[in-house]
């Protein structure tokens, strides 16, 4: 469900710097946000507030019991949000591996059950000067990395597709958008994937399947940068010419 990557990035990148900030900064963001995403998604279950038990009252394999911010499910997806206030400090690697490590545990404890589900890792944050060491791994390990300066390509073909809609058919610009379209998704049969589609429970064992040779997190990287610069670039001009 690529809306939900893409109301988590309007969220972060627009919405959050109009609310009125509560007492507790990290816990008015993440209040905010779970009120925000469940009134855009209207999911089936979300997780309680301080939850350690992956939305579903499970245990870990290791028995430590782990708190993750925000589980949703809506129908056979099943969202994993990590949130990160971060206005200032760095989003750094220990960050990225103690958040899978975190739902790994889960999987490995109850992958007869959640392999039904299709798993989604989001790691969101209002950080804006992003490294790029960190976007990298997020690809590589099948994270969503929800930042205000880069769209994911779910994000990317989501406000893509919904631009192309509002474009006039004689406008020149709907065939970029068009095109644009097409690139994102040749991305994304090569650099979108999830921890379900690395992480899968089959014949009572979990096999890892990590595409090592099919993916290059430098060159994917480099051809979202593009495309999300292409795609601001035209959303720019139809703006312009609205005016």
């Amino acid at each position: 469900m690529e809306m939900v990557e893409a109301h988590s990035w309007s969220f972060i990148h627009k919405e959050w710097d109009k609310l009125k900030r509560k007492p507790i900064p990290d816990r008015g963001f993440e209040e905010s946000f779970r009120d925000y995403i469940y009134g855009k998604i209207g999911f089936n279950r979300m997780s309680n507030i301080r939850d350690t038990g992956f939305g579903l009252s499970y245990s870990t394999f290791s028995s430590v019991p782990h708190e993750l911010d925000v589980i949703c499910v809506k129908d056979k997806d099943l969202f994993v949000f990590e949130l990160k206030h971060y206005e200032v400090s760095d989003i750094t690697k220990e960050i990225v591996f103690t958040f899978l490590g975190k739902v790994m545990d889960f999987y490995f404890k109850n992958a007869e059950v959640l392999s039904d589900y299709k798993i989604t890792m989001i790691l969101l944050t209002i950080n804006k000067s992003m490294d790029d060491s960190i976007r990298k791994l997020c690809i590589a390990l099948g994270i969503k990395l929800i930042e205000p300066t880069l769209m994911t390509l779910g994000t990317l073909d989501y406000f893509a597709r919904g631009l192309y809609q509002k474009i006039k058919e004689e406008d020149e610009l709907k065939s970029e958008v068009e095109k644009l379209i097409v690139e994102i998704d040749l991305l994304k049969e090569h650099y979108d994937y999830s921890f379900s589609d690395i992480f899968r429970y089959k014949n009572g064992k979990i096999e890892i399947d990590l595409p090592f040779g099919e993916i290059d997190p430098n060159e994917a990287l480099n051809k979202i940068k593009i495309s999300y610069n292409s795609f601001e670039t035209v959303r720019q001009e139809w703006k312009s010419k609205r005016n």
